[in-house]
């Protein structure tokens, strides 16, 4: 199915020209006549379909357009639910024409679906989405990609092994003067702000951590020799170093911040106000992950649990082996977004100077779009979501 990515507009074009040489079949036209163009739709039931057609012969309907959409993705294990429902082909059976288009951040997307060149993208209570609603960039948040829920353990606090053993980092409390690892730039990151969250609540702020930034691939080694005594580590990565017995996994951001939004997928304005489109994108959306939640489970046997696997490793380019031992990130099986986190990071990042312009509360209101989610919920019925 990975091919809508590429030849999802030349499908559709082979598509019509298919409709329209069926039309043209379908009865010999007249010497000279202009040939017609293909019908949009399949001839009334009861009418001909050409000249020289059988009265009452079946008529054969056109297949319904599928509506294109182009979803922004980041390629990490958060687009999980993305993956599956292109490969297994469930956007396709609502009706949607999916095209992937990847991005090396989630912060590159915003742009995109400003000028209109995506559909979805994914966002967070970061600086870059609160600085587009500043500028008043329209976005709905319809759905979930992930959150920090209780027991989550995709993204921790990791202590380096050696000083683990030696009494160290086993509680925020202890932390107070280690060097910590966080992705670039730093304090700018959700991370960070969930990080704040956590200290806030044991009276500690980011100034008692000497803060590093460091990519997740380079928190490894950095662990690994001893540059850093600690890292606020996400999957794979924190696998990875488990592997190599060089970490202790302690503290994980679900307690630092229960129901921490990890990311959302919100729609442009023109898609959300597409309600069959948007309400079948959901559809297909919730069913993918509703399926790897049950897969992981243990409730759909080990084969399919390995297939939804090896799509999160083709997508991600990992290994199928790691995608099996990592945490994933807490998706909601309902598909619904948590709104923890926004207003919260919002004041962070204003007083670290980081979010200029301020957000109103009309703003705030109208960047959630979960009304849609929530009339596909009455059609498809809710499960539980612990």
């Amino acid at each position: 199915m990975r091919n809508v990515r590429h030849l999802s507009a030349r499908g559709l074009a082979v598509l019509a020209l298919a409709t329209y040489l069926a039309a043209c079949t379908s009865g010999q036209p007249q010497a000279g006549a202009k040939p017609a163009a293909a019908p949009a739709t399949a001839p009334a039931a009861g009418t001909s379909g050409a000249p020289g057609a059988t009265a009452g012969a079946p008529t054969a309907a056109a297949p319904a357009a599928l509506t294109h959409v182009r979803i922004s993705t980041a390629r990490t294990a958060s687009d999980a639910g993305l993956d599956i429902a292109v490969d297994k082909g469930y956007f396709q059976q609502e009706g949607i024409d999916p095209e992937l288009i990847p991005f090396p951040s989630t912060s590159e997307m915003i742009p995109a679906v400003g000028t209109g060149q995506v559909d979805t993208v994914t966002v967070g209570p970061n600086p870059a989405t609160l600085n587009a609603l500043a500028r008043g960039v329209p976005l709905k948040a319809v759905l979930d990609t992930g959150s920090f829920r209780p027991g989550v353990q995709y993204q921790a606090i990791v202590v380096r092994k050696e000083l683990y053993d030696q009494g160290r980092g086993h509680e925020l409390t202890d932390m107070r003067g280690m060097s910590i690892a966080i992705t670039p730039p730093g304090k700018a990151t959700t991370s960070a702000c969930a990080l704040a969250n956590g200290l806030q609540r044991v009276g500690m702020t980011l100034d008692d951590l000497n803060i590093q930034p460091l990519t997740f691939p380079d928190m490894v080694p950095a662990l690994a020799n001893g540059a850093v005594d600690s890292a606020l580590m996400s999957e794979p990565f924190k696998t990875r170093a488990l592997r190599q017995g060089t970490i202790v996994s302690t503290v994980p951001t679900s307690v630092l911040y229960p129901n921490f939004a990890l990311g959302l997928i919100a729609f442009s304005t023109d898609f959300y106000n597409n309600r069959p489109a948007g309400k079948a994108f959901a559809r297909a959306y919730v069913k993918a992950i509703r399926e790897l939640l049950d897969a992981r489970a243990g409730r759909l046997g080990d084969a399919r649990r390995a297939e939804l696997e090896e799509i999160i490793a083709r997508n991600t380019g990992l290994d199928a082996a790691t995608v099996h031992d990592m945490e994933l990130p807490g998706f909601n099986p309902n598909g619904v977004p948590t709104q923890e986190g926004m207003l919260y990071c919002y004041q962070f990042f204003r007083d670290l100077g980081l979010v200029p312009e301020p957000v109103s509360d009309a703003t705030f209101a109208s960047l959630w779009g979960t009304d849609l989610i929530e009339e596909v919920l009455t059609e498809i019925g809710r499960v539980p979501e612990s």
